[in-house]
């Protein structure tokens, strides 16, 4: 089985995820940056000093100036400011991922959250709801997928200005919690993100592209679903801040109740990077299960369906900023299928048989943009390679559900649901997808899903390599 050394990559991580974190500070944090000249200007002191020794008093003046420094680290060594470090004065600080929002001095669970308004109105909704799939929640509509699948081009617009999501020293303590405690992903990629919604879709609209970066989402995207725990000096837990407090929503009165609903303007408060999520139908015509590791930032311990990720802006120039939004994406797909699966040497072959069926918002992470789709791997022999990235990915199977025909993707979803699969959401929202346009061949459906399940069919099965 190939694999990479994981302890080489996390080292790596480690380092550059530091720098990256240095670098954030930099720009956008004043109290860092004053901190930051504090420690240069006295080791600038400690270096003249030591040129400079000739007498006692620069003795004197030496220990003056390490005293200046170690002041500044602290017993625990580190050139962050003390009110953003994970170990402070013997009291270490962790991040809790939260069910609820907490809002205008109310509890509220995440199921309890509606999607904007403008998108409620394109049919987006929960489509899992009460089944017992996942814990997590999705907001999709089939008429936009629909749309997806059978417009000419999905067409974008670029909007060239950077955002600082901070606006408060908590969301930086979170980012050095998740920077310094953690060994994996903790770089600062360039991605791309969504900004705006996606209603415009049904009016052949463009979508709003721009350039964000990994940690904009950790900022935002996942330290709003968290709260912040600390540890006192008599070794009890309790909650130092909710950071669900900042969750882009707003409340509202539904049927009677008070609900939460996402703000109109919520994109302008997240980062909104694209995720990218593929599922994989091998050679043999089953789905791919990729099991991943304990060690994972999102999903740790669950089963994928094929290629997960973000999507890197670097997908988006390597594709050659198409014309069409869904060229890239299927590039990204791709892209991460052939990373976690260890089959770069067939990439081309992988996103020529990529195709993007949809799209949808994961709600606990601050209705994140995630576009799903589905690739015909025939030619390559997962089975046989073995081949997984020994990182992310532990462990390479099939799903013992031999898919062909259409209406077998509802025998996949069954499989889950019987064997009690943890499967992530965006591979379950991918083969949910599949098993919706599986229902397009019903009497009553309308021309464009009669349009969708002839285009999905003869993707899948009229033509093999």
């Amino acid at each position: 089985m190939k694999t990479k050394n994981p302890f080489f990559l996390n080292f790596l991580r480690n380092i550059k995820g530091r720098f990256d974190l240095f670098m954030v500070l930099m720009r956008w944090d004043r109290v860092y940056r004053k901190e930051i000249t504090i420690v240069v200007m006295a080791l600038l002191l400690i270096t003249y000093s030591i040129i400079d020794m000739d007498d006692v008093w620069d003795y004197f003046a030496l220990a003056l100036e390490f005293g200046i420094l170690m002041l500044q680290f602290g017993s625990e060594m580190s050139v962050l400011p003390p009110k953003y470090r994970p170990l402070y004065a013997g009291v270490r600080y962790f991040s809790q991922t939260c069910t609820h929002v907490w809002n205008n001095k109310r509890s509220f669970p995440m199921t309890d959250i509606l999607p904007p308004k403008t998108e409620e109105e394109c049919g987006f909704h929960n489509p899992i709801a009460d089944k017992g799939y996942s814990t997590e929640i999705p907001f999709a509509g089939d008429r936009i997928d629909d749309r997806i699948m059978l417009t000419d081009a999905l067409r974008w617009q670029e909007e060239n200005r950077e955002v600082n999501y901070i606006t408060s020293n908590l969301q930086i303590l979170y980012l050095a919690l998740r920077v310094g405690t953690k060994t994996q992903h903790t770089t600062n990629g360039t991605k791309l993100a969504l900004a705006g919604m996606v209603d415009g879709l049904l009016e052949d609209k463009p979508v709003t592209l721009r350039k964000s970066y990994y940690f904009d989402a950790l900022l935002t995207n996942e330290a709003f679903r968290s709260r912040l725990i600390r540890r006192n000096l008599r070794g009890h837990e309790e909650i130092y801040s909710d950071l669900s407090a900042y969750f882009p929503v707003r409340q509202e009165q539904v049927d009677g109740r008070t609900g939460l609903r996402i703000t109109p303007d919520f994109y302008e408060k997240v980062s909104g990077h694209i995720g990218v999520t593929t599922l994989l139908l091998t050679d043999t015509g089953h789905i791919g299960m990729l099991h991943q590791g304990a060690g994972k930032v999102i999903d740790a311990r669950k089963v994928g369906l094929g290629g997960s990720g973000s999507m890197d802006y670097g997908d988006f120039e390597k594709a050659g900023r198409p014309e069409d939004l869904r060229d890239a994406l299927a590039y990204g797909m791709a892209r991460e299928l052939a990373e976690e699966t260890g089959t770069k040497a067939h990439f081309d072959h992988l996103r020529q048989n990529t195709m993007v069926t949809g799209f949808f918002r994961w709600v606990d992470r601050c209705a994140k943009p995630e576009f799903v789709g589905i690739t015909r791997a025939a030619g390559i022999d997962f089975t046989e390679e073995g081949a997984i990235d020994g990182d992310e990915i532990v462990r390479f199977e099939e799903m013992p559900v031999t898919i062909r025909k259409m209406k077998d993707f509802q025998k996949a979803l069954a499989y889950i649901r019987e064997n009690g699969l943890k499967i992530s959401l965006s591979s379950l929202m991918a083969l949910q997808r599949m098993v919706t346009i599986a229902g397009y061949d019903r009497p009553d459906a309308t021309p464009q899903q009669r349009q969708v399940y002839e285009k999905m069919t003869e993707f899948l099965f009229a033509s093999r390599d």
